[in-house]
């Protein structure tokens, strides 16, 4: 989530206020609370009741609040293009998501993350499932303001060896897949890559058992692993 525009007119608000994530629910990325034992107290009594429809806090609190206050979708736009948008829709969006100056006040990033991929293109386009999420002009608004940060926090952006192994993998996949839009095919300039943020830095030798249960502690992972690795992403 990047904060683009001052949003402190939100104290303002009553309880609970938020953005429409669809249909009648809230998200609850942004949203204002007025906190207090009472509703502390509320929400631990009904914890071990309620079940959440996604399994987070978003489908607990919409649950548990049924009754809420709708603020305009600038105060939290989705980094999300609908099934059904329409060309123009998505022209309207792509243009908001790099405006400057800004219009949006708060731009929420759905699926992969920036700080997470190479700052060379959105790797939500190498996954399928992910691509509704995919914006390289959201990502480059991501990385403008990263550029902008201290050096000292810069370094919380590095990557990590299994991240780095992850993006490869959904890379291979793309290639294999020939996905169209041809995000894949990019060459990876990122100084990342290169860069070593642990004690273990060989990721490429990761690939080799990515699909090994257990091998990483993602117990969903049933992929299996590539017979060989023609093209790593250090070469590309």
């Amino acid at each position: 989530m990047l904060i683009l525009r001052n949003i402190d007119f939100l104290f303002e608000m009553p309880e609970i206020s938020a953005t429409g994530n669809n249909a009648t629910l809230f998200n609850s990325g942004v949203m204002v609370v007025e906190p207090s034992n009472s509703t502390f107290q509320l929400l631990m009594d009904h914890i071990n009741e309620i079940v959440s429809y996604n399994g987070g806090d978003q489908g607990y609190l919409n649950e548990v609040y049924t009754w809420w206050h709708r603020i305009p979708k600038h105060m939290n736009f989705l980094k999300h293009f609908w099934e059904g948008d329409e060309p123009e829709i998505k022209q309207m969006k792509t243009r908001l998501f790099g405006t400057d100056p800004p219009i949006l006040y708060v731009l929420h990033y759905l699926g992969n993350k920036p700080w997470l991929c190479f700052r060379d293109y959105d790797c939500n386009w190498n996954v399928d499932i992910l691509q509704e999420f995919a914006s390289d002009v959201a990502h480059k608004t991501w990385w403008r303001v990263h550029d902008a940060m201290p050096e000292n926090l810069q370094k919380f952006c590095l990557l990590r060896s299994k991240q780095k192994a992850q993006l490869e993998w959904d890379r291979m996949q793309a290639e294999k897949g020939n996905y169209t839009d041809g995000h894949w095919k990019i060459k990876i300039k990122d100084k990342r890559l290169e860069t070593c943020y642990e004690d273990f830095c060989y990721w490429e030798s990761m690939l080799w058992h990515w699909g090994d249960k257990n091998w990483t502690d993602n117990s969903t992972n049933s992929l299996s692993p590539p017979p060989a690795l023609k093209t790593p992403l250090s070469s590309l």
